[in-house]
């Protein structure tokens, strides 16, 4: 009988992977675009199912193309742990550094530079704002001082999200 590790995790491709030492090899696509898509962002406090996929692709779409790579996948580290809220995050100092571990294996497997270039963490505070104002209730700005983009929010299903993130990716990285 093998004893598995209390850090290890199945993906849903089944790959065994150890989260205290995750490392490029652990990385796939398909367990990245499926997780995210059935992850919702803000804790599922919104007017309907909305995914990290959806928001992600979303983030990849505002920035310019040589960062779009990035804006795809600035938020692939939670199909791994999981989309914490930022208020809890500030509050996880062991969990940012295990985010940024998982963060900066997934940008070496898909070549992108270290660190996340600035236009990216914008683009991701405009999309924010846009799901504040159409999909979150109440939806506070929180005083950030950026527009959000332009257009409505909408959500759709994860399937949907899945392969949109999927096709997304496939035109980024031919």
């Amino acid at each position: 009988m093998v004893l598995m590790s209390p850090t290890m995790m199945q993906t849903f491709t089944g790959k065994a992977i150890d989260l205290a030492n995750f490392k490029e090899d652990d990385v796939r696509l398909p367990d990245i675009a499926h997780a995210l898509s059935m992850i919702n962002r803000f804790n599922g406090h919104t007017k309907f199912p909305y995914s990290v996929a959806q928001h992600s692709v979303m983030v990849s779409k505002i920035v310019e193309p040589q960062n779009a790579l990035w804006g795809l996948l600035h938020d692939a580290s939670e199909a791994y742990l999981g989309d914490v809220s930022t208020p809890l995050k500030m509050m996880l100092p062991s969990y940012r550094e295990l985010e940024d571990q998982v963060q900066r294996a997934i940008a070496s497997k898909f070549g992108l530079k270290w660190p996340m270039p600035h236009e990216v963490k914008e683009a991701d505070l405009r999309a924010l704002l846009s799901e504040k104002r159409d999909i979150v209730p109440g939806g506070h700005d929180f005083g950030i001082p950026l527009d959000p983009v332009a257009g409505t929010v909408v959500g759709m299903e994860w399937a949907e999200a899945k392969q949109q993130f999927i096709d997304r990716f496939k035109e980024l990285v031919p």
